[in-house]
């Protein structure tokens, strides 16, 4: 029998009326408080201000400075220059050239509020001290947009060059884009996938809740984690059109309602991101924005449903993204896709509740939208699939706590239980949001520890007239199985891994951090008698990506020790737990067998291993090229099984843990 518990307890009000947030600094009556999290030594910043976007973000950046330094956009700038480091000298003068224009022509179409905010945070910044150009601050809050540009370029120029080539010479001159360059925007496109906003939502009606209140709840999943959850910000706007709005967000960030927010009108919100081949270059001047800005607007504007859609509507925008709003007074939720400069309401629901996941619903959008694997396709329709389910089987029971649970969740709806993947929870889970808008509260993680939504949640409250912005009304953690308490402890590790191959995937002595992190994760999970696929087969995968760099290195001796273990390894997940996985996966299985035996000298055995392995491949691939003929990334998969695999494999074998989940 299983046994379950929640621990600790939702702390009361009374109990820690002492950890209220103290106030921090103050000037021309713009205060920003800190609010340390009861029974923790981790705090979140909170930025209590009155006035507009623009007139706000001074504030921001002077009170901030450190934090905005080490943050997100610090994350963002060391994600975008090791992504164009990567790519050869001409390469990377051509597309820098198609990056300026881009950029150029997204500052030519955004709202002067929006730019004005951008130079008012980073005028607090510099008087605070910091040494941050201008230049570099600026284009890193464009970059989210320019990376969803970078990934559609990167598919039409593979499919259609010419269509690719249209789309850039409408706003930038013919000479900026050739054939030559359909590899680097491919090579460029995966790297900048690191920024990116995957994310699951829900919301729940107050119909389908436990004490009749609605609940809107969100995962951020980013390649910025490191970066976003050491300094969470919430940004209070108190402004004279009588609209308060709260954004949760991270440092320098100052659109943190373009994460998640609320106002005192009953909206919350979320955004998610997608993939799009309707990617927009330009507007008339000022007249879109940046989605992230977009949806912080929404709460700072908008007090209903259909005020918040028409907005977007009118603004539209450059990429590929859902909006997902709830209104609590009409207990109505809604799911605003865009592409480009196509808006769909995609679903909207009166008294009941919607899942959010990463991929377009809407036929408008739809026929734009793509995802960039099969991997990806099967992961955000298994993680709207789940929140659906659970939604409708414990109708009536939800709340708070219950979203908690389901937004932390290691449950993939393909295979059952599994730490990461198909789940919920991803490993690059920054922060997990749920806001009760008609109550005026909110529950988040403080990401005390990994994976960031096994750590405490705090509540709030927003507060008016009192001397207080905010109460904490509580702390609590998700649910857990006491039963594998070593298993959840493995994720902790298998986290840093992916951290550790963030920072040094390049370095032998990088590759052998990971490898040593996934091994803890490994036995870890063992202590529970859990055999975790992605630990063991992600491991096996750097094994061979190990090999490549010593083989390249002329150190044949070690690189054809790392295949064998590899190899071993492939072929215990196989006899182990192969019969439970899904179909997908054992096609990687053997992929990854048929690149470590192609590596290795071509003995009579081997080469034997290797048509078995290649068959097998092959087989599976057939099946799944059948059930996903509109899935490009399979013909490319399918191509690396021919004659040319060794190349491809020593070129193109850079493991991001990204492409396990």
């Amino acid at each position: 029998m299983k046994h379950f518990i929640l621990l600790p307890l939702i702390l009361l009000t009374s109990i820690i009326s002492w950890a209220d947030c103290v106030l921090k600094n103050e000037l021309h009556g713009q205060k920003h408080y800190i609010c340390q999290a009861p029974g923790t030594t981790k705090s979140v910043h909170l930025l209590d201000l009155s006035g507009s976007f623009a007139e706000t973000a001074y504030y921001h950046g002077y009170f901030l400075r450190n934090e905005i330094e080490h943050g997100v956009l610090k994350g963002v700038q060391v994600r975008t220059e090791r992504a164009f480091s990567e790519l050869s000298q001409s390469d990377r003068e051509q597309i820098m050239l198609i990056k300026k224009c881009v950029i150029d022509n997204y500052r030519q179409s955004v709202s002067d509020e929006f730019k004005l905010g951008l130079k008012k945070l980073h005028s607090g910044l510099k008087d605070a001290g910091s040494v941050v150009d201008w230049k570099t601050f600026e284009e890193s809050n464009y970059m989210v947009e320019f990376s969803i540009f970078t990934d559609s370029m990167q598919r039409q120029m593979s499919e259609n060059s010419r269509k690719g080539k249209l789309k850039v010479f409408a706003s930038c001159a013919p000479y900026l884009v050739g054939n030559a360059l359909a590899k680097p925007f491919k090579k460029l496109a995966q790297s900048l996938r690191s920024i990116k906003m995957g994310c699951t939502g829900i919301s729940a009606s107050a119909s389908s809740s436990r004490d009749g209140a609605l609940i809107h709840g969100r995962n951020f999943d980013t390649g910025l984690l490191g970066f976003y959850e050491p300094a969470q910000v919430v940004v209070i706007n108190r402004q004279q059109n009588g609209i308060t709005s709260v954004g949760l967000g991270s440092a320098g960030l100052h659109y943190a309602g373009g994460i998640s927010g609320f106002n005192n009108y009953g909206l919350a919100v979320s955004l998610h991101e997608l993939q799009t081949e309707g990617t927009k270059i330009s507007y008339t001047n000022g007249s879109s924005d940046i989605a992230p800005y977009l949806l912080h607007s929404v709460i700072m504007k908008a007090r209903t449903l259909d005020e918040a859609i028409k907005i977007i509507q009118t603004r539209k925008g450059f990429g590929a993204w859902t909006f997902f709003i709830s209104d609590s007074k009409t207990d109505e939720s809604a799911s605003i896709e865009m592409s480009g400069d196509t808006v769909a309401v995609a679903r909207r629901v009166r008294n009941r509740f919607l899942g959010q996941s990463n991929h377009f619903i809407a036929p408008e959008t739809n026929k734009e939208g793509y995802e960039y694997s099969l991997n990806k396709t099967l992961e955000t329709r298994a993680r709207l699939k789940h929140v659906s389910r659970t939604l409708q089987e414990d109708w009536g029971s939800i709340d708070s706590q219950w979203v908690i649970n389901r937004l932390s969740g290691h449950f993939d709806e393909l295979v059952g239980p599994r730490s990461f993947g198909r789940t919920t929870t991803k490993v690059y889970t920054a922060a997990t949001h749920v806001m009760v808008p008609a109550r005026q509260e909110w529950w988040m993680s403080i990401g005390e520890t990994y994976p960031t939504n096994r750590s405490h949640f705090v509540g709030f409250r927003l507060l008016t007239n009192s001397s207080q912005p905010v109460e904490i009304i509580g702390t609590t953690k998700a649910l857990e199985d006491l039963s594998k308490p070593h298993w959840y402890d493995s994720m902790n590790f298998y986290v840093k891994a992916y951290l550790s191959n963030e920072e040094d995937h390049k370095t032998l002595s990088g590759i052998d951090r990971t490898l040593g992190l996934l091994e803890n994760a490994i036995h870890k999970a063992q202590e529970d008698h859990i055999y975790e696929f992605p630990y063991h087969f992600m491991w096996a995968r750097i094994k061979i990506y190990r090999a490549t760099k010593a083989l390249m290195q002329g150190q044949r001796e070690m690189a054809y020790f790392d295949l064998t273990e590899a190899q071993e390894k492939l072929n215990e997940i196989s006899d182990k737990i192969g019969l439970q996985l899904h179909p997908y996966e054992n096609f990687q299985l053997n992929l990854w067998k048929f690149r470590a035996e192609t590596l290795k000298p071509q003995t009579k055995q081997n080469k034997s291993l290797q048509g078995q392995s290649q068959i097998n491949a092959q087989y599976l691939m057939k099946g799944l090229i059948q059930q996903y003929p509109q899935q490009s990334e399979l013909y490319d998969l399918e191509w690396s099984l021919g004659e040319n695999a060794q190349l491809y494999i020593v070129l193109d074998a850079e493991i991001r843990f990204g492409t396990v989940e």
